[in-house]
């Protein structure tokens, strides 16, 4: 089934809101986070490897353990 204009909008404000909440999560936690980083987030937009990635961007110890490259 075809996702319509309104499903497909929704679905993006969906991920880059937790796009967002990442990034502004990581910039709360460690202060700077390096554009590489910044920009392999934005780069995602798989709604459950967004929320994997939020998981991480909680608990992590340092930025080198956020895996924005998840199989």
């Amino acid at each position: 089934m075809a996702q319509t204009t309104a499903e497909f909008l929704i679905e993006q404000g969906k991920v880059e809101g937790k796009q967002d909440a990442i990034l502004k999560l990581l910039q709360f936690r460690f202060q700077d986070v390096p554009e590489v980083l910044s920009r392999e987030i934005r780069n995602i937009h798989n709604l459950t490897h967004l929320d994997t990635l939020l998981e991480q961007a909680m608990t992590a110890q340092s930025l080198e353990e956020i895996d924005t490259h998840l199989s």
